[in-house]
Parts: C-alpha cells; sequence; structure tokens
C-alpha cells in the first residue's frame, strides 16, 4: 500500500466531524484525562487525526514511513488502596489506497503477521470486534513473558469511497510487581482517540 498520502500536521487541538468513543472503564479520579479537545495530536492520512492525552510525537519507521509515538504513565489496581505504578507506550502509523473488499478484512490482516509474532514471543489472549459496513475494527489483546508486558495491537480499516485508510495502533503497558494480569484495554480507549473530519462511506 501507498504512503505517498501519509501527510502529518502537528497540531494541539483537532475539530471532530466523528469518534470512536468506546465505554470508559472506571477509574481513579487522579488519572482521569482532561477533555480530549485540549490533547495533543497529528493528521496521519488526510483527514484522519490521533490524539493522546501524553507526549505525542513523530517518528520515522521502516521505508520513511512516518509513526507517531505515544506515552503516558497509568496506574494498574487504580481502584484499590495500592496502586501500581506503569508506563504505556504506542506507535500509530496509517496509510491509504484503492479501496477493495479483500483488503476489508482486519482478522486477515492480523493473520498475515501472527505467526512471526508468535515466534517473538508474543501471545495473543483476547480479540474483540467491530464490524461494520466502512469501519472494521480488530484489537487483539495480548502479552509477552521477556520482555514482561501486556500489549492491545489494533487494526482499524475505514471505507471512504474509493478510499482504504488502515491504520495500525500498537500499544504496550509496562508495570512494576504487584500486577498479574491487568486489564490493559480500557487505557486504550481511555487516552487515545482517532478522529475524521469527514463521514466515513461518503467518499468526500
Amino acid at each position: 500500500m501507498s504512503a505517498s498520502c501519509a501527510l502529518f500536521r502537528v497540531f494541539g487541538t483537532v475539530s471532530v466531524f466523528m469518534a470512536m468513543l468506546p465505554p470508559l472503564a472506571a477509574q481513579n479520579p487522579a488519572m482521569t484525562p482532561p477533555p480530549s479537545a485540549t490533547w495533543p495530536g497529528a493528521e496521519i492520512v488526510e483527514g484522519v487525526a490521533f490524539q493522546g492525552d501524553g507526549s505525542v510525537t513523530l517518528e520515522r519507521g521502516a521505508g520513511g514511513l512516518p509513526v507517531l509515538a505515544f506515552w503516558r504513565p497509568v496506574l494498574f489496581k487504580e481502584d484499590t488502596d495500592k496502586p501500581v505504578a506503569g508506563r504505556m507506550d504506542c506507535k500509530i502509523v496509517a496509510t491509504d489506497q484503492f479501496f477493495t473488499e479483500e483488503d476489508f478484512d482486519p482478522d486477515a490482516r492480523h493473520a498475515s503477521v501472527a505467526e512471526t509474532r508468535k515466534q517473538q514471543g508474543f501471545r495473543d489472549m483476547e480479540r474483540l470486534r467491530d464490524i461494520g459496513d466502512v469501519i472494521r475494527k480488530l484489537d487483539v489483546v495480548g502479552r509477552r513473558k521477556s520482555p514482561r508486558q501486556h500489549y492491545v495491537l489494533s487494526y482499524i480499516l475505514v471505507r471512504d469511497g474509493d478510499r482504504l485508510i488502515d491504520i495500525r495502533r500498537n500499544c504496550t503497558f509496562i508495570y512494576g510487581k504487584g500486577v498479574s494480569r491487568p486489564d490493559v484495554m480500557p487505557y486504550v480507549y481511555r487516552y487515545t482517540k482517532i478522529s475524521y473530519a469527514f463521514e466515513p462511506g461518503d467518499g468526500t
């Protein structure tokens, strides 16, 4: 897929026309994020923006493809009187291409890298899907023993007329002793957001 349309523009506030807004998990008031309109972010392809309540920086990935890096501290076991400090790190990349039904399949995209990731020590534990006519999303939740971490690998495919936008968000969670099976999925949606400056599917 072509990266020629990957246009990046760092900004402080994004005008949101449509956003993916999953429910928030119960959280420690000290870790409640401010309104998302104040979060830093960047346009990852034309009309699609990533925002995060934390540090957002622009890097260069393989082949020169722009990659957004995000991180922030988090608290695990935050609903107890002994929370455990940790860290959330994400990499976000996006490209666009001509739409085909064959490419509009997040499960197939994960299957193409699943064996390689398994050899690297990643162990998928859960897959969460949100399959629609114009947006299809797969969140793969898992863990790795060395280094010790959990992850949420997201495939987000958006149809915009004849354009297919392919977004990959890979978040890893590092934590100290006292945490064995952290529920990491809620942190992804509490502290990061992807927004569209168009109505997905209308081709404008």
